[in-house]
Order: structure tokens, then sequence, then C-alpha cells
């Protein structure tokens, strides 16, 4: 059975199953035990399981561990746990993210080091597809776009209660949970749980959603076709003010000019960036409109985001307008927002070992930008490492930061934060105590 029909990784690092080698020296000494999971489960529910680590050798060893799945087995995550000398350790947070199943399922899961294998099974329960009527676009109706299509999906908030979270998977594998100022802001302004996703490949993609919630678990599918022949996303034909700078201090009217070839025009959410609101939300209709927006000024260097969405919720981002971004002198200083993101972490990490932080800075000005970097870790925030990035006009630049973590003696979970003065980013990380 193919893992993507039931599973998704949560953990770091994927490859293939580890080989049982013989082994010379004290590793071979080194026995593994499952001890606990949280089976059986529903699907779209976290697994999470612990396991033993005996070290019955006079010297102390570092254990690759790895966590496997699967009847065709796939390394899902791996971690490196020292264990001293005739000592055992309890090995927690092993854990990935289940699929969405529609039908209950059984499968090994393993927990291997280089020469010792503990299996258990796991049963996943079938959760049932929540009514359609909370589902956005119809899932029920023809979804086929062409390549680069951006479309919104959506879930009604009456479908979630205060204990409801919602996770998305694409292709069978698990991409996120709606987090940031912008999900959470839609949600709270237009009452709905957002994903998008950019369709690039041709073919079928199935995007499924789980709702995990205490008294039970629900989810959704759309079937999406990518095919040259595809629905087009609507398109920003005209812009007033033809101008892309607007006063921060003075009223004005914002009009957009929209068509759609293929389906009917819907709604513009508009957005303020930086500020990260929404102003308002104009329905349009028919295949072409006009969107219009009366503000009273808005924040320097901030920019107006349009979202316009058609009725299958294929939509087009546009940036048109940014307020006062011109210097002293009337020059166009080009800026636009600069966003800092964390894309990646090695987390978790043994105490001691490096933690690696990948970032990046996306500048949607019309200008080069440079940025003093800093990453900082714990609640009482300390600057472990900093640096200074520039990106150039449209672009976005990767780039990694470091923190040498301390080798304590308990599991220790803690924030970090890259920060470039007027963005930040956040994350909770985990390092492994030592045991000693």
């Amino acid at each position: 059975m193919n893992r993507r029909q039931y599973l998704t990784r949560a953990g770091v690092g994927v490859g293939t199953v580890p080989l049982l080698a013989s082994s010379s020296g004290a590793t071979g000494y080194i026995t593994v035990d499952i001890i606990e999971a949280n089976t059986p489960l529903a699907g779209g529910d976290l697994l999470e399981m612990t396991a033993e680590l005996e070290n019955s050798a006079s010297t102390d060893e570092r254990v690759e561990l790895s966590l496997v799945v699967g009847e065709d087995p796939e390394v899902v995550g791996k971690r490196t746990v020292p264990v001293n000398a005739g000592e055992t350790r309890t090995v927690e947070y092993l854990q990935f993210r289940t699929y969405p199943v529609r039908t209950d399922d059984t499968f090994p899961v393993q927990v291997a080091t280089e020469v010792d294998i503990a299996e258990t099974m796991v049963t996943v329960t079938g959760i049932d597809s929540f009514d359609a009527q909370y589902a956005y676009p119809n899932r029920e109706q023809d979804l086929t776009v062409q390549p680069g299509t951006t479309v919104l999906f959506e879930i009604d908030s009456e479908m979630l209660d205060q204990q409801g979270t919602t996770h998305w998977y694409v292709d069978g594998e698990y991409v996120t949970t709606p987090a940031g100022p912008w999900p959470a802001t839609y949600f709270s302004e237009v009452g709905r749980e957002l994903f998008t996703h950019t369709f690039d490949a041709t073919g079928t993609h199935l995007v499924d959603t789980a709702v995990t919630a205490a008294d039970g678990n629900a989810g959704s599918r759309w079937e999406v076709t990518v095919a040259d022949n595809g629905l087009e996303p609507p398109t920003v034909d005209a812009t007033r003010p033809s101008s892309r700078e607007l006063a921060a201090d003075k009223p004005t009217t914002l009009e957009l000019d929209v068509s759609s070839t293929a389906t009917e025009l819907d709604r513009v959410v508009w957005w303020m960036t930086q500020s990260d609101v929404i102003l308002d939300v104009s329905d349009i209709s028919g295949t072409s409109d006009t969107a219009s927006l009366q503000i009273d000024g808005g924040c320097h260097t901030c920019q107006i985001e349009a979202w316009v969405i058609d009725e299958k919720n294929a939509f087009t981002a546009v940036n048109p307008w940014v307020f006062e971004g011109f210097d002293e002198a009337g020059n166009d200083t080009g800026e636009g927002e600069v966003p800092v993101t964390i894309l990646d972490t090695n987390s978790p990490v043994t105490g001691g070992e490096v933690l690696e932080v990948t970032a990046a800075i996306e500048n949607t000005g019309t200008a080069e930008v440079t940025r003093d970097v800093d990453l900082v870790v714990g609640d009482d925030p300390e600057l472990v490492d900093s640096r200074t990035v520039t990106v150039p006009a449209g672009g976005t630049k990767r780039f990694e930061l470091l923190f040498e973590t301390y080798p304590v003696a308990q599991d220790d979970s803690f924030p970090v934060r890259v920060e470039t003065g007027d963005s930040t980013d956040q994350r909770t990380v985990l390092a492994y105590g030592t045991g000693t």
C-alpha cells in the first residue's frame, strides 16, 4: 500500500529504511523498544510515540534513531540520541501527522537503529466528509485550471468550533496548519478558514483538509485538474488612480476593472499590508465588473493588496498602490513590503548541537533593499546570530542563521525569532536533553 494513502510526515528527513548490519564495538549493545503509542487514532490526528533505548555497554554511545512507516518502509524522521553506559534512555516526541483517510487502516511503524528494530501496528480510523455547504469552492463541481493558477480553499466558521484545528494536505503530503496574521484576520472578518495553493504541474491533484476537534474529526476533499485548456484566473484590466503612489493623509477612491474569460466573478478582498487588515470585501458579478473602495489614507509604505476571486475560487492578487513612497526630494523610493519568513529549521536537535534556521526576505518593491537580520532565541530573548541581507527589487533572498544549543539534561522547547526591524517571524523548536 502506498504510504501517501494514509500517512504524512511531521518530522524531518526522508529516505529509505536503514539496513540492519552486523556491529562491532559498543553500538551492538543498544536495544530499542516502543513503550507507548496513541493508537488507535482518527485520520488527521498526530501519532505520538515513545521509545526506550538501553545501553548495556561500558561506554557512552550516540545512537541514530529512525522512525519508519508503512508496508513499503519509508523513513519519516531521524534523530541522534546520546545514551550513557549502563543506562536506559526514554525518547519522546516521535511523531507524524496521519492522513485524513475515509476508511480504517492499519499499518506497521518501526523505530530502528543500525542494529535493532522495534515495531508496532498503528490503526487510523476513517473520518467522514463534512457537509459540502461549508466547503469552498464547491467540491462537487468540475475544477480544471491552467498551470500557474492559484486557488483559494475555504472552510466556513460554522464548521469549526473553539476546539477545531485545520490541517491541509496536497497530493497526500501534509502542507500546513494555517497560522499568522492574515489567516487569523480572514477568519475573523470573513468567517472562513483559508488555504491557498498554486497548481503548476499538469495532471490531477487532490487537496484535503482535516478538521480535528475534541468531539471527532471531519474532512473535505477537492479534486483539481491542471490542463492547458483549463480555467484562467481573473485579470485586472485597469486601476484608478493610475499612479502607484497614494497620499497617506488624504481620502481617495480606488477602482479596479476586472474580468474573467471562463466563469463568473465573485468578490474582491481589499487588504492593507503591514497593518494586516481587511479594508473591505466588494461583491462583483458577471464576466467583467468594477470594484471600488473609499479610503481615508493609510500607513506609510503600506500597500493596497487586492484579491480578485471568481466563483470557482481561482484568484489573482495584485498590489497596485503604495502609500507615500517618495523621499523628501520627491523621488520614488520604490519601497514595498519587505517581510521575513522562517522557512525551515533542523529542529529537533540534541542539546549541544547547532540549530540551523533557514529564512527568507521578500522584496515587493521596485528598488533594492538591505536589511540587518537577527536571530533571537529564548523566553528571555538572547541575540545569537546576525547578518546583513540585500534583496533585489521584486526578489527573494534565502539565508541561514545558526545557534549552538546548550547541552541541557532534559528536553527543552523554546522560541526562536528572526527579526529585521520592520518584520518578525517566530517558531518553537526542540532540543533533546543529553540525560546528564
